[in-house]
């Protein structure tokens, strides 16, 4: 058994953690702690953040010798050891260890050091000193009373797989399908309307359920949900997840149902709930288990990313908690959004998967045009694959047919997918043979077949030459559209200016040799004090001189303003009835 004793130090953002273990032989113990944490796929060096680290064995101190960034070794002494640190917690965000004297959280790869050889013993922790009136809210198991914060996991990777929210908590309580739910809202907020969260969170929870064979991957589950000023985010473990949204996204009494905040919210909830069956139950071999001292790399980020990301917005629609047109409104923009991104027709579905750790997670003012998210473009590439198998099978199957037995197969043998396995089974599953979609898909930068797929579906997609600011619509009735000018880069506005943040290849900034960071002051000699309406002026070949500051030099360039890209998604329904199979899932089969 180890022992882990947890106590916070608000004013300094430390907490303070003892372990404690006893070692029967005189062998040198190893410790460590994660270089990353599971579903954030970056080395992160949480040992950075150690401040200080001393080991005891038999109440005598000893020598503790760090071998590497994250690892510690101790002499080869047999009895009681206790290992007490430091960590620093400041890191507002889904992944990482917060204290201040109004709120705590961590996730347990970022504060509790692994035993190298115990990994399966049975681990135990108990919060102590916490400040009074402090609540806790975790899917840790709890041993004891309720009063008193202990819980005990069979195993290390358990451990560090129930994050942790203490403070000024609000818990709401709910079930879907007789499994208790839990929202533990902190942060600061105003009133909002709670029954209408709670049933839309119910409703979405209740469809997932619904489309996975039982049992489910968890006895209760928990929604921890901090909201701030603009922040967002949100990381999957097995019976809870850590969130992060603005103030502004919970819903207000009488809040309309298309309200962009509150939509954003729900689809994030959705998300990462979905994630209890995919990546955190089925998961690539990869994965299985996680090496959390280096990078596991895998081409399958787009199944359990792209595709969750595929059903996190269905699930909205299915579960009745948005309309379908919303639903079609937010897929325009994701379409728009992959279909602008010039790094799409650099890198693959399966290269972005492999390089998330290098590329995705370290992205600066060229990714637009180097690299493809194998979320945005993995939904993409999964709604093909949805539409494709329900085509081919004539309605028979669908992707929520191949969902379903991956999960059944992971229920019987606990393995994680090899490569290029998925896309095998996938065949298997529903008998079609789909090597040349899943070629092109995956192993080419060559556009989706999304215009044929989405006419399966009875939606007529076509792609407009507009502004990059519209961001693409679903409407009644597309009507004629006039080319707009496009100016090639992404800017923030500021008093006096505008300053560049990305150049896209090929744009009419980058032909006049403007780059990122530089800062423009005037068009045609007057005061940029307001881009986007003296850029809707112009016209196509209009040539626009301009001044800029780079590097706190005054340089000038001319700008030939070219046409737009057809690269802005407009939706239209065709056919409503295959619409309705298709978003409310009839005549396919289920689990």
């Amino acid at each position: 058994m180890l022992y882990y004793t947890v106590s916070p130090n608000p004013n300094k953002h430390q907490w303070e953690i003892c372990l404690t273990l006893r070692q029967e032989k005189a062998l040198s113990l190893e410790f460590s702690l994660p270089n990353w944490v599971p579903g954030s796929y970056l080395i992160r060096d949480f040992s950075r953040h150690i401040i200080e680290i001393n080991a005891w064995c038999n109440d005598r101190q000893t020598s503790l010798i760090q071998t590497s960034k994250n690892t510690w070794k101790t002499p080869p002494l047999a009895g009681e050891w206790r290992i007490c640190y430091t960590v620093y917690a400041f890191d507002l965000s889904v992944r990482g260890a917060f204290l201040t004297t109004e709120r705590g959280f961590f996730d347990g790869a970022c504060l509790f050091l692994k035993a190298s050889g115990f990994e399966h013993f049975p681990h135990q922790v108990s919060l102590q000193n916490l400040p009074h009136g402090w609540k806790v809210a975790t899917t840790l198991p709890r041993i004891g009373s309720d009063t008193h914060h202990n819980f005990q996991t069979a195993s290390y990777a358990e451990l560090i797989d129930h994050p942790v929210e203490t403070g000024n908590i609000e818990i709401l309580h709910f079930s879907a399908n007789n499994i208790p739910h839990r929202i533990a809202l902190s942060g600061h907020y105003a009133d909002f309307d709670r029954t209408r969260f709670i049933d839309d969170i119910r409703k979405i929870c209740q469809a997932e359920l619904a489309m996975f064979p039982e049992p489910a991957p968890f006895e209760e589950y928990l929604f921890l949900l901090h909201v701030g000023d603009n922040i967002y985010g949100g990381l999957e473990h097995i019976s809870s997840t850590a969130l992060l949204a603005d103030r502004n996204c919970l819903p207000l009494h009488n809040t309309p149902d298309n309200d962009e905040n509150y939509v954003q919210l729900l689809g994030l909830c959705s998300h990462e709930y979905f994630h209890a069956w995919n990546v955190k139950s089925v998961k690539p071999e990869a994965f299985a288990p996680y090496d959390l001292d280096q990078e596991c790399y895998t081409e399958q980020l787009w199944a359990f990313e792209g595709i969750t990301s595929y059903y996190d917005d269905l699930f909205l629609v299915r579960s009745g908690v948005i309309t379908p047109e919303t639903y079609l409104n937010l897929l325009a923009k994701n379409l728009t959004r992959v279909q602008q991104g010039k790094g799409r027709l650099k890198q693959t579905l399966a290269e972005s998967s492999f390089t998330a750790w290098n590329k995705y997670y370290k992205q600066n003012e060229n990714s637009p045009n180097s690299i493809v998210s194998y979320y945005q473009k993995g939904a993409l590439a999964a709604l093909c694959l949805d539409l494709i198998i329900r085509e081919k099978s004539n309605g028979l199957f669908s992707l929520d047919t191949v969902m379903q037995q991956h999960y059944r197969d992971w229920q019987a043998t606990r393995k994680g997918i090899p490569e290029k396995q998925w896309q095998q089974r996938c065949q298997e599953i529903t008998g079609l043979d789909l090597n040349e979609f899943f070629q092109t898909a995956l192993y080419s930068t060559h556009d989706l077949p999304l215009t044929q797929c989405l006419s399966y579906a009875g939606i007529d997609l076509q792609w407009h030459a507009l502004t990059r600011s519209h961001g693409g619509a679903y409407v009644c009735r597309i009507e004629p559209q006039n080319s707009a000018g496009d100016f090639g880069a992404r800017f923030k506005q500021n008093s006096d200016g505008i300053t560049l943040s990305h150049v896209f290849h090929d744009g009419s900034a980058e032909r006049a040799g403007l780059c990122t960071n530089d800062k423009i002051i005037a068009l045609n000699r007057f005061a940029c004090t307001d881009f986007t309406a003296q850029w809707s002026k112009l016209n196509i070949g209009d040539t626009v001189h301009i001044h800029f500051f780079r590097d706190g030099v005054l340089h000038e360039t001319e700008l030939t303003i070219q046409a737009a890209e057809a690269d802005t998604a407009l939706l239209q329904t065709e056919n409503p009835d295959k619409l309705a199979d298709w978003l409310f899932n009839r005549n396919i089969q289920t689990a």
